[in-house]
């Protein structure tokens, strides 16, 4: 068969009919160059079958590149004689003739003429063949045309050379063998007999290789014709042979109504034919899901027709010689031919969206395969091979049973693939209009696909109970990390066992699943892995926003919110144990998310490294909304109401009952009566100090040891009634109590024991009130974790995100059923409460954490992740104890003196007192005893710090405070049981300079808990902080270094105004020693000489004046004690210049203070707690019935009222009536129009108690404490930094020094941010956000920046030490990357999680 050019252009059209635009044009281009040209044409659509590869090929014969056979190594040269027939047509060939026989004729012409010339040497004949013989080569050009060239050919007397692959790359236009017979003719006068043979051999291998290169064309382009024949001659012969076992079974099914059944060879050749046919020689790229090839209609509707009229009768036959498959497991070609087929099947349903019969049919042979009673166990135990691995695709990046992860026909990894890449409308792990649409991006079609495998992947996992663990642990992995899994598919059958379910528990099917999970994982999930080993190769953060430890929790917090057994929603159906476990591993999942899920932003980042560059991935809104489940109000107050049992806890029985120590207490407190704390704080203080007597005379301790004996060692330790060491009384590494403390360890202190029940009397309460009561607490104790860890990681520590967040929620349902059940709950703290008393594992818990003997991992590094590896799953006392702390502290805000005092609420005063006694011993731990141990090597335990361990000292702290400030108020115990006996008394003896006192203001005990030292030491510090600076500044006549002092001229009847001209300018240098000198009313100076007696009459003639009610600048307390506090009205009498008169007021008594004055005023407690900058917001009613008794009374009517408060028609505004002027002020935006209401009324008693006790007088005492804070510490109240203090004081380490580059680019930065940026920072590495009170020369330990050398701007981010005051800094590149990383990790909130 010879090719012409007609068949040429067919071939070319035929071979790139499948191709599209780009690549037909690229073939236009190439058959330019080859000289062909072809004309497109549409043919059958089985010519998508011939892909790019079968026109490369021919391509590479034209152009001499023919690929070989294996076993041919000779090179083909170019195929000139095959070009030359392809580029011609019959007229050019007879031109082409004709030229050759006049071409010939030239040439006899010219051998006549040689003959008459002289006969010379071969040699010289030769040269003169070579060098000056012409040779007119013919070439073809594109046209067809002959171009002849002038241009010699040598011709060489050897063997004939090899050509050179580069000869035949370019177009195929030279006519070598015209060319080469010309020349041979034209030089046979001068050439020798051997020359013209070797010339000709030559010539004549040429055109054997030609014709070699030409069959082999032409039988490659048979061999697609024949294929493509005989692949158009199968299809035909299947499809009758299909039609016609449908007929027969149709009239089988009509005559007999009996099912045809086609014998096995029947069904074992039409399923060859069948993958003969869907054999394609070529493919397309690999697809999302793992296919080879892109799937044609017909190709899918023959297989559905095969396996539902074919294979499927005789596998669901009960006859097992009808079953077709049974012979094919008895050879290696049959096992080959099933796996074909279950490829091809599975190809087809991941490929073949909306097309239900043939989603259905594969599903039904899958399901007669592995699933079902009629299961062969044989064929099962062999597809399981393939069909379900033990060991995922992902989890190693070799084969698994020797084939590679995309080839694999794993179900589980084939589920995962079609609902990351098959459902949406772009095939995205996460729709782009998903936040829009929400469900409804996912369209129904995809769902239901997703539906039906889901319930074969579900159905396969519990037909093998070898391997149901490994199956379960990979579905939890693989499929429930999905990205919106809860919209993608129905899991119904997840939540609740379908009936008739042969499973051994009661527990959801997704709760089993967990357990398998928690099973195979428990290392990793106690020590915080998890992340490893849950792979993300096919889903990159770029692709899916979404990592997926956070899509695993979206997942699991909506199942869980619809699962009636672990919800809460009907107690009667609440599965405790399925519960505990399900939110014990969700306090592991939350542990680990992005710092960016519950913050009160909108939106979270993470970043992504690709080499050496860094970006930003902003993480799904839509799955973190998802995740936002688990704070809906009516959500949360569901599940602790199914999880609180009063009766099987007995609460009322452990919260009322009193041991001999409450019933001492009580007595004590009986004795003082009704004694004011202030008086009781005085005979403790004069108490304190006639102990501090014997302890410091000499013959006094030489008589109190003749009295006591000797039967008490006086070098060991003991526990003082207040639970801590005698004797003691230091602080970190400088107290000589704490270290005996630590090497040789203490007693627990019997009152302490007995605040809470003993281990034994707890067990015997456990099991007392335990039995025949269907009541786990362990799911309360789970609720705790996993809300603690909510509220540790985002409200405990860091800067309680959680409270500020928005819901961004869609569900309108959700917010309305939320609103609906606004009404507060305190049942939960007697309920925990009695957990903790009653609890044998909570009990023991909680003596590790205040013994430090007994657990001797410091207080800030425990965690509250559940261990899963230990029996009883980690310390159960300190999450219940830290959920204890944070109810009570938020509960104690809508309480009142009456209601702890006279009520019980919220719980009895003898349980508060053990309360007291409890946390008093653990802050003193954390804040005293941790780090003396850390220091002095008795434990080498992981001491790091955790955000958890923090958060548990700091609610600890926040709420003792809280009772403290009451216990001011209104005694809650006797004011011994706060101290911790001797606290700070050595170290306040140790101390001579000013720097050395100043110093002790920054340790941990007075940061965190100074009311566990006693008032006394307290004044004494404050005493010595404020002489030593006097001294430093003014110097002393004991020195006898007194510098002179600036002298004030006050005119008698004019205290005011001239000190205000004279003083009020003069800021911090009012430090200074002043000299006031008198003038009487004629100007002339009076003959006193002021040592200090001249001032206090300054002062004492100025108080009484200025702080005289009748003078309008401050009001007298009407409840008791006569205390005073700003006016409200005072602009009203002073205009714009009473702010003036109060920081002047503020100066003169910071002044008074700062000189050792007493001075006469008394002011009220709320406006002493703003002196102090740290006022406690709860107790703005109780501080009201000090200011207005009668609005206290209202308030507290409306409190109580059992009626519809919307009867009483009050709004939330507020009338002020101040000197005849009625102004109606509102409360909130709006709220004139805003009913007060039951559920309401508590937010309008608070927004009423504040506006009058801290909005009405806001400015003034601002500017109050504004003038006292600029005498008596360094640097205004407003909180502003004094950078340039703060830098001359640094310290540097690491590598570091004052003049290293990214230093000063630190210090730029920082004097760059605002005033809140760089409180946060400060708060950042110090825990606090103001600045050391005495400037940052007392900052102890000083403010340090430590190197952290990184080799990428992303490697690291900034991390602090608060314990020793140090900011670890990364070697940024630049001062733009190191601003940005300071501000994200100040504002992320997470304290020293980001170390």
């Amino acid at each position: 068969m010879v090719l012409n050019g007609y068949h040429t252009s067919l071939l070319l059209a035929y071979l790139v009919s499948s191709l599209s635009r780009e690549d037909r044009d690229a073939i236009s281009r190439d058959c330019m160059h080859v000289g062909l040209t072809y004309k497109y044409t549409t043919t059958s659509s089985k010519l998508q079958r011939i892909r790019r590869g079968l026109y490369y090929r021919y391509i590479s014969h034209l152009r001499g590149e023919l690929i070989l056979p294996a076993g041919r190594t000779q090179d083909l040269p170019s195929i000139t004689m095959f070009a030359e027939e392809l580029s011609g047509n019959a007229s050019r060939k007879k031109q082409e003739e004709a030229r050759n026989r006049r071409r010939q004729v030239k040439q006899q012409q010219q051998r006549r003429a040689v003959t008459t010339a002289p006969i010379v040497s071969n040699a010289s004949a030769a040269g003169s063949t070579t060098n000056d013989t012409p040779s007119a080569a013919a070439t073809v050009g594109n046209n067809g045309d002959t171009v002849t060239s002038s241009k010699p050919v040598a011709v060489s007397a050897a063997a004939p050379l090899p050509v050179s692959p580069a000869l035949f790359s370019g177009p195929l236009a030279s006519n070598n063998a015209s060319s080469s017979s010309a020349t041979a003719t034209g030089g046979a006068s001068s050439s020798s007999a051997v020359t013209q043979a070797l010339e000709q051999r030559r010539i004549r291998t040429l055109q054997r290789l030609q014709t070699a290169s030409v069959v082999c064309i032409q039988s490659w382009f048979r061999a697609v014709l024949s294929n493509h024949a005989l692949l158009h001659e199968e299809w035909q012969s299947f499809d009758k042979r299909m039609g016609d076992l449908i007929t027969l079974g149709t009239i089988l099914k009509t005559a007999k109504n009996t099912t045809y059944v086609p014998p096995p060879a029947t069904t074992s050749m039409l399923s060859l034919q069948l993958l003969f046919i869907v054999q394609p020689p070529f493919r397309n790229k690999s697809t999302k899901d793992g296919s080879k090839k892109l799937i044609d209609i017909k190709d899918a509707n023959r297989l559905e027709s095969l396996l539902r009229h074919v294979l499927l009768p005789g596998i669901l036959s009960d006859d097992d010689q009808l079953d077709p498959l049974l012979p094919w497991l008895h050879s290696a070609e049959g096992k080959f031919r099933l796996e074909k087929l279950l490829r091809f099947s599975v190809i087809c349903f991941v490929s073949c969206p909306g097309m239900t019969s043939i989603h259905k049919s594969v599903v039904a042979l899958i399901r007669a395969l592995i699933v079902g009673a009629k299961a062969r166990p044989v064929i099962a135990k062999h597809c399981q091979k393939f069909l379900l691995h033990a060991t995922s695709p992902l989890e190693v990046n070799e084969k698994v049973d020797g084939i590679a992860p995309e080839k694999s026909l794993d179900l589980i990894w084939r589920l995962r693939t079609l609902l990351l890449y098959g459902t949406g409308a772009k095939g995205e792990p996460i729709p782009h209009n998903a936040e829009k649409m929400r469900e409804a991006c996912i369209s129904k079609q995809d769902r239901d696909r997703a539906n039906i495998m889901l319930l074969l992947v579900l159905d396969g996992i519990q037909s093998f109970p070898i391997l149901r663990t490994q199956l379960q642990s990979r579905f939890v992995a693989e499929i429930l990390t999905v990205p919106l899994f809860t919209w993608k598919v129905t899991f119904s059958n997840l939540l609740v066992e379908p009936k008739g379910s042969a499973s051994d528990t009661t527990d959801p099917p997704f709760i089993t699943f967990l357990k398998a999970f928690v099973g195979t994982r428990e290392e990793a999930l106690s020590t915080g892995n998890l992340k490893s080993t849950l792979f993300t190769e096919d889903v990159p953060l770029s692709k899916c926003p979404a990592p997926n430890v956070l899509c695993l929790l979206a997942n699991l917090a909506q199942m869980g919110r619809l699962c009636p057994s672990i919800n809460g929603s009907d107690p009667t159906k609440l599965n405790y144990k399925a519960g505990a476990l399900f939110f014990n591993f969700l306090a592991s999942l939350i542990d680990l998310v992005p710092l960016g899920t519950f913050t009160a932003r909108r939106s979270a980042v993470e970043w992504v490294t690709h080499g050496a560059h860094h970006s930003p991935i902003v993480l799904s809104t839509v799955v973190l909304d998802q995740c936002k489940i688990l704070l809906v109000d009516s959500y949360v107050r569901e599940l602790f109401s199914s999880a609180i049992n009063d009766t099987a806890l007995n609460t009322e029985h452990v919260i009322t009952s009193k041991n001999d120590k409450d019933l001492k207490l009580e007595k004590d407190m009986a004795e003082v009566g009704g004694t004011s704390a202030a008086n009781l704080a005085a005979k403790e203080a004069r108490i304190d100090r006639d102990r501090s007597f014997w302890k410091s005379s000499k013959w006094a301790k030489k008589l109190s040891k003749t009295m006591l004996g000797h039967s008490s060692n006086s070098s060991s330790l003991r526990l003082s009634s207040s639970g801590i060491a005698k004797g003691g009384g230091s602080l970190v590494n400088t107290s000589s109590m704490s270290r005996q403390l630590a090497h040789s360890g203490a007693s627990h202190d019997t009152h302490t024991k007995k605040a809470f029940l003993s281990r034994e009397e707890s067990e015997e309460s456990t099991k007392a009130n335990m039995d025949g009561v269907p009541y786990s607490p362990q799911f309360l104790i789970a609720l705790c974790r996993a809300y603690g860890t909510i509220l540790s990681r985002w409200g405990g520590g860091g800067k309680q995100d959680i409270v500020k967040r928005v819901d961004n929620s869609a569900n309108k349902s959700e917010r309305n059923k939320e609103a609906k059940s606004s009404e507060a709950s305190t049942t939960v703290e007697p309920c925990v409460l009695s957990l903790l008393n009653s609890d044998r594992k909570v009990v023991a818990d909680l003596y590790d954490i205040i013994d430090s003997e007994t657990s001797p991992m410091p207080i800030r590094s425990m965690k509250i992740r559940p261990e899963y590896g230990r029996s009883d799953g980690g310390n159960q006392g300190a999450t219940v104890l830290f959920m204890f702390v944070t109810c009570l502290s938020h509960v104690l805000i809508v309480t009142d003196d009456i209601e702890i005092h006279e009520m019980d609420r919220p719980l009895p005063p003898h349980q508060l007192r053990r309360i007291i006694l409890l946390l008093k011993r653990l802050l003193y731990r954390a804040c005293c005893v941790d780090d003396v141990h850390a220091s002095s090597g008795v434990s080498r335990s992981i001491s790091n710090s955790n955000y958890f361990g923090l958060s548990l000292i700091s609610s600890s702290s926040r709420t003792m405070r809280d009772l403290y400030d009451r216990s001011s108020r209104r005694p809650l115990c006797t004011p011994k049981m706060w101290l911790i006996e001797d606290l700070l008394e050595k170290d306040l003896k140790r101390c001579k300079r000013y720097d050395q006192f100043a110093s002790l203001l920054s340790t941990p005990v007075l940061r965190v808990c100074p009311f566990l030292v006693s008032f006394k030491r307290r004044l004494r510090l404050f005493e010595r902080i404020v002489t030593t600076n006097r001294i430093e500044i003014q110097g002393s006549n004991q020195l006898q270094n007194l510098r002179p002092g600036k002298i004030v001229h006050i005119t008698r009847g004019r205290l005011l105004e001239d000190g205000l001209l004279h003083l009020n300018n003069l800021g911090r240098n009012m430090r200074q020693r002043l000299v006031v000198q008198y003038l009487n009313e004629a100007g002339a100076r009076e003959a006193g000489v002021d040592v200090g007696g001249l001032f206090k009459e300054f002062w004492t003639d100025l108080s009484n004046m200025a702080f005289d009610p009748n003078f309008a600048l401050f009001r007298a307390t009407e409840g008791a004690g006569n205390c005073m506090y700003p006016n409200p009205s005072s602009s009203q009498a002073h205009g714009s210049d009473s702010i003036v008169l109060f920081e002047f007021l503020g100066r003169i008594l910071g002044k008074a203070l700062y000189e050792g004055i007493t001075i006469q005023p008394q002011f009220a407690h709320f406006f002493l707690s703003f002196l102090r900058g740290d006022y406690n917001f709860l107790h703005m009613l109780p501080d009201l019935s000090t200011m207005d008794p009668q609005l206290y009374n209202n308030l507290m009517f409306l409190k109580t009222y059992e009626g519809d408060a919307a009867d009483l028609c009050l709004t939330f505004t507020v009338a002020n009536d101040d000197f005849g002027r009625n102004d109606e002020i509102e409360l909130i935006p709006n709220g004139a129009n805003i009913e007060v209401t039951n559920s309401n009324k508590q937010r309008y008693i608070g927004l009423m108690a504040k506006y009058h006790v801290c909005d009405k007088v806001k400015q003034q005492s601002q500017a109050f404490t504004r003038g006292l804070w600029e005498v008596l510490i360094s640097g205004a109240s407003d909180g502003k930094i004094d950078v340039a203090d703060m830098k001359a004081h640094a310290k540097y380490s690491g590598g570091f020094s004052g003049l290293d580059k990214h230093v000063m680019r630190f210090w730029k930065v920082f004097s760059s941010m605002t005033s809140k940026q760089q409180a946060d920072l400060l708060k950042f590495v110090t825990s606090c956000e103001r600045p050391p009170p005495l400037g940052f020369s007392c900052m102890n330990p000083p403010f340090t920046i430590q190197r952290v050398g990184v080799m990428r701007d992303g490697d690291k981010l900034p991390s602090a030490s608060t314990c020793f005051n140090t900011l670890k800094l990364p070697t940024y590149s630049s001062e733009k990357v190191m601003r940005e990383r300071l501000i994200y990790s100040i504002e992320s909130g997470a304290g020293f999680e980001l170390s």
